[in-house]
Protein backbone atom coordinates (compact mmCIF):
# COMPACT_ATOMS: atom_id res chain seq x y z
CA UNK A 1 0.00 0.00 0.00
CA UNK A 2 1.37 3.36 -0.95
CA UNK A 3 1.95 6.72 1.43
CA UNK A 4 -0.62 7.90 -0.16
CA UNK A 5 -3.61 5.39 0.04
CA UNK A 6 -2.43 5.35 3.93
CA UNK A 7 -3.30 8.86 3.75
CA UNK A 8 -6.60 8.35 2.35
CA UNK A 9 -7.66 5.26 4.59
CA UNK A 10 -6.45 7.61 8.11
CA UNK A 11 -8.56 10.48 5.89
CA UNK A 12 -11.90 8.30 5.27
CA UNK A 13 -11.71 6.75 8.96
CA UNK A 14 -11.34 10.65 10.28
CA UNK A 15 -14.44 12.17 8.04
CA UNK A 16 -16.33 9.45 9.81
CA UNK A 17 -14.95 10.90 13.58
CA UNK A 18 -15.46 14.15 12.47
CA UNK A 19 -19.08 13.76 11.46
CA UNK A 20 -19.82 11.61 14.55
CA UNK A 21 -18.83 13.79 17.41
CA UNK A 22 -19.46 16.88 15.80
CA UNK A 23 -20.92 19.23 18.80
CA UNK A 24 -21.48 22.86 19.32
CA UNK A 25 -18.54 24.49 21.07
CA UNK A 26 -18.47 25.47 24.88
CA UNK A 27 -17.64 28.65 25.20
CA UNK A 28 -16.69 28.27 29.07
CA UNK A 29 -13.79 25.77 27.54
CA UNK A 30 -11.51 28.21 25.42
CA UNK A 31 -9.23 28.19 28.07
CA UNK A 32 -6.21 26.21 28.08
CA UNK A 33 -5.23 24.01 31.14
CA UNK A 34 -1.75 24.88 32.55
CA UNK A 35 -0.66 21.21 32.61
CA UNK A 36 -0.48 19.87 29.47
CA UNK A 37 -1.10 16.52 30.80
CA UNK A 38 -4.47 17.63 30.89
CA UNK A 39 -4.98 19.02 27.86
CA UNK A 40 -3.22 15.79 26.37
CA UNK A 41 -5.80 13.51 28.42
CA UNK A 42 -9.26 15.73 28.48
CA UNK A 43 -8.64 16.63 24.46
CA UNK A 44 -5.73 15.33 22.41
CA UNK A 45 -6.55 11.32 23.94
CA UNK A 46 -10.55 11.81 23.36
CA UNK A 47 -10.13 12.78 19.76
CA UNK A 48 -7.50 9.80 19.30
CA UNK A 49 -9.71 7.32 21.12
CA UNK A 50 -12.84 8.11 18.73
CA UNK A 51 -10.41 8.08 15.17
CA UNK A 52 -9.39 4.72 16.45
CA UNK A 53 -12.50 3.59 17.13
CA UNK A 54 -13.43 4.51 13.68
CA UNK A 55 -10.09 3.00 11.82
CA UNK A 56 -11.15 -0.20 13.65
CA UNK A 57 -14.11 -0.72 11.47
CA UNK A 58 -12.15 0.04 8.32
CA UNK A 59 -10.16 -2.86 9.58
CA UNK A 60 -6.78 -0.80 11.13
CA UNK A 61 -5.31 -1.01 14.58
CA UNK A 62 -4.50 1.72 16.32
CA UNK A 63 -2.19 1.66 19.59
CA UNK A 64 -0.83 4.16 21.62
CA UNK A 65 2.51 3.31 22.00
CA UNK A 66 3.36 3.59 26.16
CA UNK A 67 6.97 2.97 26.26
CA UNK A 68 7.18 6.54 24.57
CA UNK A 69 5.46 8.21 27.88
CA UNK A 70 8.18 9.90 30.25
CA UNK A 71 8.10 12.90 32.39
CA UNK A 72 9.93 15.42 29.92
CA UNK A 73 7.57 14.39 26.45
CA UNK A 74 4.02 14.72 27.09
CA UNK A 75 2.01 14.18 23.57
CA UNK A 76 1.96 10.64 22.66
CA UNK A 77 2.47 8.36 19.80
CA UNK A 78 0.75 5.97 18.14
CA UNK A 79 1.63 2.43 15.67
CA UNK A 80 -1.06 1.72 13.26
CA UNK A 81 -1.28 -1.56 11.76
CA UNK A 82 -3.05 -1.03 8.33
CA UNK A 83 -5.46 -3.82 7.01
CA UNK A 84 -2.93 -5.01 4.78
CA UNK A 85 0.04 -5.19 7.18
CA UNK A 86 1.58 -2.45 6.45
CA UNK A 87 2.81 0.03 9.41
CA UNK A 88 2.41 3.77 9.88
CA UNK A 89 3.69 5.84 12.95
CA UNK A 90 1.85 8.52 13.80
CA UNK A 91 3.86 11.03 17.03
CA UNK A 92 2.66 13.95 18.11
CA UNK A 93 5.46 16.40 18.93
CA UNK A 94 5.82 20.04 20.54
CA UNK A 95 5.87 22.31 22.98
CA UNK A 96 3.26 22.98 25.04
CA UNK A 97 1.05 24.97 25.12
CA UNK A 98 3.02 26.89 22.41
CA UNK A 99 3.27 24.63 19.60
CA UNK A 100 1.63 20.80 18.44
CA UNK A 101 2.51 18.47 15.42
CA UNK A 102 1.56 15.35 14.06
CA UNK A 103 3.94 13.27 12.58
CA UNK A 104 3.02 10.45 10.41
CA UNK A 105 6.09 8.02 8.65
CA UNK A 106 6.03 5.07 6.74
CA UNK A 107 9.31 2.47 8.00
CA UNK A 108 11.10 0.50 5.58
CA UNK A 109 9.74 -2.93 4.86
CA UNK A 110 12.95 -4.49 5.50
CA UNK A 111 16.61 -3.82 5.00
CA UNK A 112 16.80 -6.85 1.75
CA UNK A 113 14.46 -3.81 -0.21
CA UNK A 114 15.51 -0.38 -0.92
CA UNK A 115 13.54 2.01 0.93
CA UNK A 116 9.84 3.04 0.59
CA UNK A 117 10.13 5.33 3.83
CA UNK A 118 7.85 8.40 4.18
CA UNK A 119 7.01 10.79 6.57
CA UNK A 120 5.06 13.88 6.55
CA UNK A 121 4.08 16.61 9.24
CA UNK A 122 1.36 18.90 10.39
CA UNK A 123 1.00 21.33 12.54
CA UNK A 124 -1.96 21.68 14.69
CA UNK A 125 -3.81 23.97 16.99
CA UNK A 126 -3.92 23.56 20.71
CA UNK A 127 -7.02 24.01 21.56
CA UNK A 128 -9.62 22.56 24.03
CA UNK A 129 -12.53 22.24 21.42
CA UNK A 130 -11.68 18.69 19.57
CA UNK A 131 -14.10 19.61 16.64
CA UNK A 132 -11.04 22.08 15.40
CA UNK A 133 -8.42 19.58 16.43
CA UNK A 134 -10.33 17.32 14.12
CA UNK A 135 -11.33 19.91 11.50
CA UNK A 136 -7.33 20.86 11.57
CA UNK A 137 -6.30 16.88 11.76
CA UNK A 138 -8.51 16.61 8.29
CA UNK A 139 -7.43 19.19 6.32
CA UNK A 140 -3.88 18.34 7.15
CA UNK A 141 -4.29 14.90 5.75
CA UNK A 142 -5.97 16.25 2.59
CA UNK A 143 -3.37 18.31 1.88
CA UNK A 144 -0.75 15.58 2.24
CA UNK A 145 -2.87 13.36 0.33
CA UNK A 146 -3.13 15.96 -2.61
Amino acid sequence: MTFTAQIDDLTTALRLTRARILAPVDPFQNQLPRDPEVFVEDTLLYVMDQWTADLKEQGHVLEEDHAWKDVVNHYPRYVMRMAGGDLVQLHFTGEYPRSLFLNISKGFRNGQQFSDARHASLELPITTDANALLASLLEGLKGIAA
